[in-house]
């Protein structure tokens, strides 16, 4: 009986943090995303996401396009910064739901 009021217990405990945690995760994609602005170079980019604890995963469009996703390494949520680029230079960011 011991073990199951202690397993209830844990589980509620894990059911207050989980939501204030996911908040805050939200929260850091959402700041960086904000923080990257037109005409950034990619270098810049990169080391704020190294700064900021993000990963950021790159996709060739063509020669001078691509595209990066941006997201936390420890992130359980679909949220994720989509960033559209030209040569070493950013076009535009924005928050979105995860694309699998």
């Amino acid at each position: 009986m011991k073990i199951f009021v202690n397993f209830i217990q844990i589980l509620l405990i894990t059911g207050m943090v989980y939501p204030v945690y996911a908040m805050w995760n939200n929260d850091q994609i959402n700041n960086y995303c904000a923080d990257l602005k037109s005409m950034t170079t990619k270098q810049k980019m990169l080391d704020l996401a190294e700064q900021k604890n993000i990963k950021v995963k790159f996709e060739r469009i063509d020669e001078l396009l691509w595209r990066a996703t941006a997201t936390r390494s420890t992130s359980f949520s679909d949220y994720s910064c989509q960033i559209n680029g030209m040569g070493e230079r950013l076009a535009s960011a924005k928050m979105a739901v995860k694309q699998n």
